[in-house]
């Protein structure tokens, strides 16, 4: 039996990619990066005009702020075609993102005592001339946040009043935003102990801003330790898994997309399961999006859906009970079925 030798620079980049572990000194491994679709390469709900507390373009982004932005993910960001978060303000607004970490991925955090952030942020012709960076911390009970990470919006310049239970760990201020990608960080944050979550925001409250302005933003990088690693993100399926412990979509591909399996249990019943393709955070919010008329079940031909409840939902599966009006055959295979793009089964397990 031969043995394939492992170069040890091969081998510490595997070791950067795989660590998990608690990190002390210094830093962390050098690829590490804790932002989940940092590259921003998943795209599954894609909210392009979001509400105040509400997930937007890229799935795990929270737009905290004044009115409805218009959302975008465009392809000609800070490296070839890598993609980035349009934001278009409305006047006078005040807002960004927030990325929360999850009470487990603090953990290294706390150990090492430091966090280090960097991003990539621009402006257009229509310029934004500041934007700022706070990393928050939250200290009420562990992965129960509140997302909407602002109190109380204050005048600009100045920084908000956040949310009870939110504390700034950085003093944010201004940085100057041109209508070039140019990457700012954020380092040496001190991360204490009593930490239970932690949160990226990123804002505007330029006082200038007109309607149509622009920021946008691309390349999110986090890891413990003093300073920021170069921008690092995995393939695209480790990061579709890791979204997908969040969030998970099916049905919006194509129209007429069977979206799970089941059986008639009457006349007019039918059960359907989905089994997650990887298990949740938490027991997930399951709806089904678009109208009823836009669901059916196939069982021996379409039977449109007059109702849809979910039951026995845990972290892993849930079932869809779906009521028709045309008579099934109690006992036959059928299958839950979306008639439109619009139509498609969202399980969220988002904070």
């Amino acid at each position: 039996m031969s043995v394939t030798k492992v170069s040890s620079a091969m081998q510490d980049l595997t070791d950067d990619y795989a660590f998990s572990g608690t990190v002390s000194g210094a830093g962390a491994p050098s690829h590490r990066n804790d932002i989940i679709n940092g590259g921003l390469v998943v795209n599954q709900e894609n909210q392009t005009a979001p509400a105040d507390d509400a997930y937007t373009i890229g799935d795990l982004f929270l737009h905290v702020g004044e009115g409805t932005p218009v959302m975008s993910l465009e392809t000609d960001g800070p490296q070839g075609v890598r993609p980035w978060q349009k934001m278009v303000l409305d006047v006078n607004a005040q807002g960004g993102l927030v990325y929360f970490m999850s009470n487990a991925d603090c953990q290294d955090y706390i150990a090492n005592g430091k966090l280090s952030f960097g991003i990539q942020l621009k402006t257009t012709a229509a310029t934004i001339a500041n934007a700022r960076i706070g990393i928050l911390k939250w200290t009420g009970t562990a992965d129960a946040v509140t997302s909407d990470v602002v109190g109380t919006w204050a005048s600009d310049g100045t920084n908000p009043t956040l949310a009870t239970s939110w504390s700034y760990e950085n003093t944010p201020a201004n940085i100057g935003l041109t209508t070039s990608f140019a990457r700012h960080t954020v380092e040496d944050v001190t991360v204490d102990s009593d930490t239970k979550n932690i949160a990226i925001f990123i804002w505007t409250d330029d006082g200038t801003i007109t309607a149509s302005d622009v920021i946008g933003f691309s390349e999110w990088q986090c890891n413990p330790g003093s300073t920021v690693n170069a921008f690092s993100s995995p393939n695209i399926s480790v990061t579709r898994d890791n979204v997908r412990y969040f969030l998970e979509i099916l049905g919006d591909d194509i129209a007429n997309q069977s979206v799970c399996q089941g059986s008639a249990i009457s006349t007019t019943i039918a059960d359907c399961i989905w089994v997650y393709t990887v298990k949740k955070r938490i027991i997930p919010t399951t709806t089904l999006e678009g109208t009823i008329t836009d669901w059916g079940c196939n069982n021996n031909g379409s039977h449109p859906a007059s109702g849809v409840s979910y039951q026995n939902k845990s972290q892993s599966s849930c079932m869809f009970r779906v009521t028709v009006s045309v008579n099934f055959v109690a006992g036959d295979s059928c299958s839950l079925t979306s008639a439109q793009l619009t139509a498609f089964a969202k399980i969220d397990a988002r904070f």
